[in-house]
């Protein structure tokens, strides 16, 4: 049987590559977190194996019609081939749930996943090499005391600096906030010393040693529900105990002081505290009723008579983490400018901020076409921030907030942006559409959304004022 299975590298490489795409594809439609907790303890681990069930079918799927496609070039049954690569792609629904979760721990998955590969392949290479020799030959009788020779100083050091230069760069990574790409630099820190390093050679064929091993791959397997499960947790219904749990699992990743929520230090906080949110407060205003324009039929001019009527903005910026909806009862309250205040997260989570205005009155959506937001963008880093407006009646806790659209702006698209640069005051129009006539609105959400890249830190925009555009 072990001569029957022994195959080129190249030819075995296939279906593990096809089973990477395929199950990759399944894990990443098929594997999604919830989207509030509500996972009972039973659920979770349901849920679990759920995933890596699909994962399971697909890997087995994708192996076995790889080989019932390509069977004259991979002469190896199907059966340890699915074996020898199932624990490479079992962790692929564990890799999917933390990166949808932005999980700092992403960073230790790919290692787990190439590692097991390369293993994988090792195992497959000596037997391609060695197939057709012979315990004792001629040659080898002649040269029984030869001294071997040693390997090429380039060929000894290149591994080590290799790997060297990938974990100092994936420690680069992911100190600026890319968990994902510095997990592959650890991953590639694993395989090239497994890679580089001799294989032992067993004296039992392939097939032999893949049965043999199915008890610990069932055991592996199990570890890799577990896994994937603790992954669940945070969507846990809430209760005393899951609280702690998820203190204990932030503390476990970012090695800080415990925190249900991101640590933020804006200035002004005392050193090693620790907060669910920042609830900033703008400089106070004088407060006038608001009357808002005529509403659009009233003026059949186009409303070019009307001037716009001018809110300014005297409301709250909120800085928070989702899945909560607002920053929670221990919030830091402070008094500043969001354009000079640097509100950041210490553990690779990203911040929400949006700014809340209330009117004190009730508005129809009728009475404009549009809204106009008046912005200061004080904000040097590269990357787009993108901004929605929402408009909520909070006497109706029913309805669901009515947004206007999302729009970017446009000075954060500069592709070449100064070091200090000055703000920069900005308009932008949204939209109300008709369909929305006859909706009250009494409070409006402004939400600032920077790109992923820069999401660990509070975008440098003040809200100036709104314009009810007749």
């Amino acid at each position: 049987m072990a001569d029957e299975i022994h195959q080129p590298l190249a030819p075995v490489t296939v279906p593990l590559l096809g089973t990477f795409l395929l199950t990759g594809i399944v894990v990443c439609v098929a594997c999604r977190p919830p989207l509030r907790p509500s996972l009972t303890w039973q659920s979770l681990f349901a849920l679990a194996f759920l995933y890596v069930l699909i994962a399971a079918a697909s890997h087995v799927f994708a192996v076995w019609s790889i080989c019932r496609v390509l069977r004259e070039q991979i002469e190896a049954p199907p059966a340890p081939l699915i074996y020898g690569m199932w624990m490479s792609v079992a962790w692929l629904p564990l890799l999917t749930l933390l990166i949808r979760e932005h999980s700092i721990l992403v960073a230790a998955v790919p290692s787990l996943i190439l590692t097991s590969a390369v293993l994988f392949l090792k195992r497959w290479r000596p037997s391609a090499e060695n197939q057709n020799s012979t315990p004792l030959d001629a040659s080898t009788q002649s040269s029984l005391f030869r001294i071997q020779e040693s390997p090429s100083l380039l060929r000894t050091l290149l591994p080590p600096v290799l790997t060297s230069i990938a974990f100092q760069a994936g420690i680069g990574v992911l100190l600026i906030g890319h968990p994902l790409g510095a997990g592959s630099l650890f991953a590639l820190c694993a395989v090239l010393p497994i890679w580089a390093a001799p294989t032992k050679l067993h004296g039992e064929g392939f097939d032999q040693r893949t049965r043999l091993s199915i008890r610990g791959l069932i055991t592996n397997s199990l570890i890799v529900i577990l896994l994937t499960a603790i992954s669940l947790t945070p969507f846990l219904i809430k209760n005393g105990f899951t609280a702690g749990w998820n203190v204990f699992l932030r503390r476990a990743r970012v090695g800080a002081p415990v925190s249900l929520l991101p640590k933020i230090h804006p200035p002004s906080l005392a050193p090693g505290s620790s907060y669910s949110g920042v609830i900033l407060l703008a400089p106070s205003k004088p407060r006038e009723k608001i009357t808002p324009p005529p509403p659009a039929t009233h003026t059949p001019f186009g409303g070019a008579l009307t001037k716009p009527t001018i809110i300014p903005f005297d409301g709250a910026y909120w800085y928070f983490k989702r899945p909560d909806p607002r920053p929670k009862a221990d919030a830091r309250v402070l008094r500043g400018d969001p354009t000079k205040e640097n509100i950041r997260s210490t553990d690779f989570y990203p911040l929400s901020m949006e700014a809340h205005q209330h009117l004190g009155n009730s508005i129809s959506m009728g009475c404009c076409r549009a809204i106009r937001l008046a912005i200061q963008n004080a904000d040097d880093r590269p990357g787009a921030i993108y901004v929605e407006i929402l408009l909520k009646s909070t006497s109706s806790k029913e309805a669901p907030p009515q947004s206007l659209g999302t729009l970017v702006v446009p000075s954060s698209m500069d592709r070449h942006i100064a070091l200090n640069r000055p703000p920069v005051d900005e308009f932008l129009s949204f939209p109300i559409s008709p369909d929305t006539h006859g909706r009250q609105f009494d409070e409006i959400t402004v939400a600032i959304k920077p790109s992923r890249g820069r999401a660990m830190a509070g975008a440098h925009i003040a809200v100036q004022h709104f314009e009810l555009v007749p």
